[in-house]
């Protein structure tokens, strides 16, 4: 094993126990044992001494569903506010489009939407011809790839009902004016929406992957005479959710206040 990898484990191990000890002392921060086991390549950062930053308009892979799409902005307006308080510079990316919109005409579209799948291939030409571009152009030192992602979750416990995953914990959301029926089925899964960050320095390297849960995309609905979950007319509208999420993805590659340091 690599001293590199021996390293992340490290880092991972201690993240976790740290995280798992913390949380009755640090009412700030809600993390947990779902936090996710980071990967940050520090011998490589301190190599290329990444400063200048190009936020993708692009997942790295499939885009987000659709009702995720319209609060990518919103989300990486968050990250880029993170990032400028720790003295990176966020490059406008409209030169990162042009190449990548040239990358595509050449190698072809890295996802097809009628069949849901992403050409790998395809993909990894686009970034390497996309990167090339703007290493020649000396634009910027590496990309983060901001994806708004998903996984089913559960709303466990007896009273005090919670979901857990990539760090966060979220309490259900309730619409209507009804209680929640006792037949309702806590068992059932539910969508929860995550913010991946991934970072590749302008060569190609990747320096880091994380990720940080953001909120659940249903709520309750006690209209219903059992209740049932149903999507959220609106998303991310606790902007306490988004900035703890945002923390949680970008940790250790900024360590964020409050949570445990390397």
């Amino acid at each position: 094993m690599s001293p590199l990898r021996k390293c992340c484990q490290a880092y991972r191990l201690f993240f976790i126990c740290v995280a798992l000890l913390s949380i009755g002392a640090c009412q700030s921060h809600s993390y947990n044992e779902t936090v996710y086991p980071f990967l940050i390549n520090d011998e490589q950062i301190d190599t290329s001494k990444p400063k200048r930053l190009i936020i993708s308009h692009e997942n790295f892979g499939a885009p987000s569903k659709s009702y995720l799409q319209a609060y990518e902005r919103k989300i990486d307006a968050v990250v880029e506010e993170t990032l400028k308080k720790n003295n990176y510079t966020i490059i406008n990316n409209s030169d990162y489009r042009k190449f990548w919109r040239e990358a595509k005409r050449k190698h072809g579209s890295p996802y097809n939407a009628s069949t849901s799948q992403v050409n790998a291939t395809a993909f990894q030409l686009v970034v390497r011809q996309t990167l090339n571009k703007l290493k020649e152009a000396n634009i910027a030192d590496a990309i983060i790839f901001t994806d708004l992602v998903e996984q089913p979750v559960v709303f466990q416990g007896n009273n005090n009902h919670l979901a857990k995953w990539h760090g966060v914990s979220r309490r259900p959301g309730v619409k209507g004016s009804g209680a929640v029926s006792t037949e309702f089925d806590w068992s059932q899964s539910v969508p929860a929406a995550s913010l991946r960050i991934i970072i590749y320095d302008i060569d190609g390297k990747l320096l880091f992957k994380s990720i940080g849960g953001l909120e659940v995309t249903r709520y309750i609905d006690t209209r219903k005479v059992s209740g049932r979950f149903a999507r959220r007319d609106k998303l991310f509208t606790k902007s306490s959710n988004i900035y703890e999420g945002v923390a949680l993805a970008l940790h250790p590659f900024i360590v964020a206040e409050g949570y445990p340091q390397q």
